[in-house]
C-alpha cells in the first residue's frame, strides 16, 4: 500500500482549513493509517496550550471526515516552536489503498509504521523502564510497517514528561525535564535499532554521556500525552509508491553541505549555487539540530547558552535560514535538542522525495 505525503499550512494553531482540503482528497475507507507531523508557533512554556489546541482541532477535522474509525487509525506528533523563518504547518502521512500504484524501478519505496504504547506510570517515567517501553513501541511500529531494522531510515518518537495515571497513595506524579525524556526515549529507540548497547540503558547515562547516541531517531516530548508514540519511516522492498526517504548526519547548526549531500543521495539536483533545482520533488524534510555543549559554533563563542532565550529557540531559528536558502522555502519540520540522537553539537536530517 503506497504512502501519500502532503503538507498543509496554518494561520494559527487551531486552523485546519488547508488540512481539511488535503484530507478531502483521500477516501476514508481507503486510509489504513494516518499520521500528522505538525509544527505550531507556541512558546513551549508550561502554560502554553497551543499544541493541545492544534491537536483538538485536527482531531475534530479527522472525525468530521472519517468518523471515530479514522480517528482511531491516526497518530499525532505535534511539536511547538516556529522561531526564525519557519512556516507553521503540518505533514499529512497516509497509507492509502491505490490500485494504480506500482513498485518503482529501484524496487523500494517509502513505507510507514505507527505504534502507541500503554500509559506510563509515575514510577516508570524517566527510568530504564521508559526506555524499554520505547524500544517495544519501535518494534511494534516496524511490525506495523512490515519492515526489518535494516529497512528503517527514521524513527520519530513523541515521549511524555509526566503521566496522567494517578500516583500511588501518598505520592505525587513525577514530571521530568523535556531533555531528559528525549534522552531516555532516544536511547530506547536506538537500542531497538541496534545502535545503542543495552548496557548503556542505565540512569547514569541518561542526558549525561552524550557520546552515546542513536543514528536514525528524532525525539521530542510533550505534556499532552502519557504514552510513547512512534511514526517510523522506511524504504521497503516491493513497496508500491513514488517516494523514498533518506537520512544523514549534520556536523553542526550551519552544515549546509550536509543538507545538500542528503538531497543528492535522494536523487535531487542542485544548481551551481547549491539551491534545489526542483524543490517540488522534495515532499518533506525533517531536521533535528543541537547546540554544542560549550555553546560554541566552529570554535567561536555564541550566546545560545547564555541568552535569556532558550537555546532550542536559537537552534530552530538558525536552521530555518540555512535550509530555507537551499529549498527556497521554510516549510520544514525543525526540532531542537539532539540529546542521544546525534554526536554532541551535531544533528540529523531526513528527506522524502519523489522518485518517479
Amino acid at each position: 500500500m503506497p504512502v501519500r505525503v502532503m503538507s498543509y499550512d496554518t494561520i494559527n494553531p487551531g486552523d485546519t482549513r488547508d488540512f481539511a482540503v488535503k484530507l478531502a482528497q483521500l477516501e476514508p475507507s481507503r486510509i489504513s493509517r494516518l499520521a500528522l507531523l505538525v509544527k505550531t508557533e507556541g512558546n513551549s512554556d508550561l502554560n502554553d496550550f497551543s499544541r493541545e489546541y492544534a491537536l483538538l482541532a485536527a482531531e475534530q477535522t479527522i472525525r468530521a471526515h472519517g468518523g471515530d474509525s479514522l480517528l482511531a487509525r491516526s497518530t499525532f506528533l505535534f511539536s511547538t516552536g516556529c522561531e526564525g523563518a519557519m512556516t507553521p504547518f503540518g505533514y499529512l502521512f497516509a497509507d492509502y489503498d491505490d490500485p494504480a500504484a506500482t513498485v518503482p524501478a529501484g524496487g523500494k519505496s517509502l513505507a510507514m509504521g505507527c505504534a502507541r504504547s500503554r500509559s506510563l506510570t509515575s514510577e516508570e517515567i524517566g527510568t530504564p523502564a521508559h526506555a524499554e517501553i520505547t524500544a517495544a513501541t519501535v518494534r511494534a511500529a516496524m511490525a506495523n510497517a512490515g519492515v526489518s531494522v535494516d529497512d528503517v531510515e527514521l524513527v520519530i518518537v513523541k515521549t511524555p514528561v509526566t503521566t496522567h495515571i494517578p500516583a500511588a497513595a501518598g505520592k505525587v506524579n513525577k514530571r521530568i525535564p523535556s531533555s531528559y525524556s528525549k534522552a531516555v526515549a532516544s536511547l530506547g529507540a536506538g537500542m531497538e535499532l541496534g545502535e545503542v548497547d543495552a548496557a548503556k540503558i542505565v540512569q547514569e547515562v541518561f542526558d549525561k554521556d552524550h557520546a552515546v547516541h542513536a543514528k536514525r531517531v528524532m525525539s521530542f516530548s510533550g505534556s499532552e500525552l502519557d504514552c510513547v508514540e512512534i511514526m517510523l519511516l522506511a524504504n521497503r522492498t516491493n513497496q508500491p509508491g513514488d517516494l523514498v526517504v533518506k537520512t544523514g548526519f549534520l556536523t553542526d547548526l550551519i552544515d549546509a553541505p550536509g543538507y545538500r549531500n542528503i538531497l543528492r543521495t535522494c536523487g535531487c539536483q542542485l544548481d551551481e549555487e547549491g539551491r534545489a533545482v526542483d524543490p517540488d520533488k522534495i515532499v518533506a524534510m525533517m531536521a533535528k539540530v543541537g547546540v554544542s555543549p560549550d555553546g560554541k559554533l566552529r570554535g567561536k563563542r555564541t550566546t545560545m547558552k547564555t541568552s535569556h532565550l532558550d537555546m532550542d529557540k536559537h537552534a530552530r531559528a538558525t536552521t530555518s535560514g540555512v535550509i530555507g536558502s537551499i529549498l527556497g522555502s521554510c516549510r520544514v519540520f525543525i526540532s531542537a535538542n539532539t540529546v542521544h540522537q546525534a554526536p554532541p553539537g551535531g544533528g540529523l536530517c531526513a528527506a522524502i522525495v519523489k522518485i518517479t
